[in-house]
């Protein structure tokens, strides 16, 4: 987002971040300030019981709202690989400009650019809307979700002072054939084309 051409999830977190209740909002706090940082302490009004793995042998989100916690998690550790797991292979960023940060490859220099700004991320979710996906049997899989909300950054600007923002955003998120969530898309700009409240 760096005018969030270190755009961010939350990428996002997504931005990013602890997600609290689908019921009500929750306050989420992303702080990527050191590599060796411990997790931020994030707000829920859920009690996660993921025993799910992903690729990378750690937790796998169940729900859009453990997705977004877990975004929030390795920001806070600048896991740029945990990152990555998060999103699917085409998964997209907005960015501040209207450009398009597409695939692994592109989001992972993204992330890694964005870090040297010191990000502090705070994100309030607000509305999570599932819809869609295939019946089989008694459980519906592939559904999407749309996470909305806002959040405020903080970060280092090319000047070397610290500059602040604030905004919405809409994150798509896709559930995967095995129940576990990943990105799509994650937008700080919504809807695009508006003076963004945040120039990042």
């Amino acid at each position: 987002m760096r005018r969030i051409k270190r755009a961010l999830p939350i990428v996002g977190i997504s931005m990013v971040l602890t997600a609290g209740s689908f019921v009500g909002a929750a306050a989420i706090s992303a702080q990527a300030k050191t590599a060796s940082a411990a997790p931020a302490a994030h707000t829920s009004t859920t009690t996660t019981t993921t025993t799910a793995a992903d690729a990378r042998g750690t937790r796998a989100p169940k729900t859009p709202a453990e997705l977004l916690q877990l975004l929030g998690e390795r920001i806070v550790a600048k896991d740029v690989d945990g990152i990555i797991a998060l999103h699917e292979p085409e998964a997209a960023i907005v960015n501040y400009d209207g450009s398009i940060i597409r695939g692994h490859k592109d989001i992972r220099a993204f992330y890694l650019d964005w870090f040297k700004s010191d990000p502090v991320l705070k994100v309030n979710p607000l509305q999570t809307v599932m819809a869609g996906g295939k019946r089989a049997g008694d459980k519906v899989r592939n559904r999407t979700a749309a996470i909305m909300g806002k959040y405020s950054l903080e970060q280092t600007a090319p000047d070397g002072t610290r500059e602040s923002f604030s905004g919405n955003f809409c994150d798509t998120v896709q559930e995967q054939p095995n129940g576990t969530w990943l990105y799509v898309q994650d937008n700080p700009y919504p809807p695009h084309g508006d003076a963004p409240s945040a120039h990042h």
